[in-house]
């Protein structure tokens, strides 16, 4: 059971703050860039400059993407659907603060991946 906090209606004592993720998107739920692979690797290519307001999970994410890091890992690390990611990672795209690339197997499954997907079905 959830127990809130009188003090602030929007914390929640076991999870934290409580943020919407069309709040931190701004209303919006899809990104012009919404083909994103989820294991394309993203790269921080520079720091905003101070005309450049960006949303404190974008600064995260740019602190995160100092070294390649897939979208996928992103969303965990930020604790973010992906469809908010790409959306962020959309207008970080747009002021050319990041990069991204496909992974070089994007699109050629590896056998012991597709090993361990069969056997995670069959333990259903």
């Amino acid at each position: 059971m959830r127990h809130w906090s009188q003090e602030d209606p929007w914390s929640d004592d076991d999870q934290g703050p409580l943020v919407r993720p069309y709040t931190v998107t701004g209303g919006r739920t899809r990104s012009a860039r919404s083909g994103i692979e989820l294991i394309a690797l993203v790269s921080t290519i520079r720091a905003p400059d101070r005309t450049q307001r960006l949303q404190p999970e974008q600064h995260r994410l740019l602190a995160l993407c100092r070294r390649p890091t897939a979208l996928v890992e992103i969303a965990a690390r930020l604790d973010l659907p992906v469809t908010v990611v790409r959306v962020l990672l959309g207008d970080l795209l747009d002021h050319e603060l990041v990069s991204v690339s496909s992974s070089p197997a994007a699109g050629i499954p590896d056998a012991r991946f597709l090993q361990a997907v069969i056997d995670g079905i069959r333990k259903l």
